[in-house]
């Protein structure tokens, strides 16, 4: 029952995240979302908490980049998030195009994907939050 970081803390979080990230690749790079902010109830918590919590995430498009080079982008997406302190909890290349990873210092998570026309999407996602930072009395 710890106080946490608000909800739109979080999603300010998830932006800076994703900034950080996209900095690593080419200055060709869009974001383009894919729809706002969610906000969901922290239905199933790992941690033992209350369900009172959300979670916050975004997903966009990375546009600008041209599809053969795809692999190389998320080789460098991979590079950063490796030596920025996250940790890898799934990459399923050459597979797949598809990598997630968590920040070991706040536990947002990370996601690159590949849609089936070949376009990059990265995702973040912040762990359980109060709305307001505060758990309801």
């Amino acid at each position: 029952m710890e106080e946490t970081i608000t909800q739109d803390e979080a999603a300010e979080k998830i932006e800076q995240h994703v900034t950080d990230a996209v900095a690593a690749l080419p200055d060709t790079v869009e974001l383009e979302p894919l729809g706002p902010v969610a906000f969901a109830s922290c239905d199933d918590p790992t941690d033992g908490g209350s369900k009172d919590r959300v979670t916050v995430s975004q997903r966009q498009w990375l546009t600008g980049l041209p599809a053969e080079d795809n692999e190389q982008n998320a080789e460098l997406l991979y590079e950063h998030w490796t030596t920025n302190g996250y940790r890898v909890l799934h990459d399923k290349r050459p597979g797949k195009l598809s990598i997630s990873v968590e920040n070991e210092e706040d536990a947002f998570r990370m996601s690159l994907r590949v849609s089936d026309q070949g376009s990059l999407s990265i995702g973040a996602s912040s762990p359980c939050v109060w709305p307001e930072g505060t758990p309801k009395p």
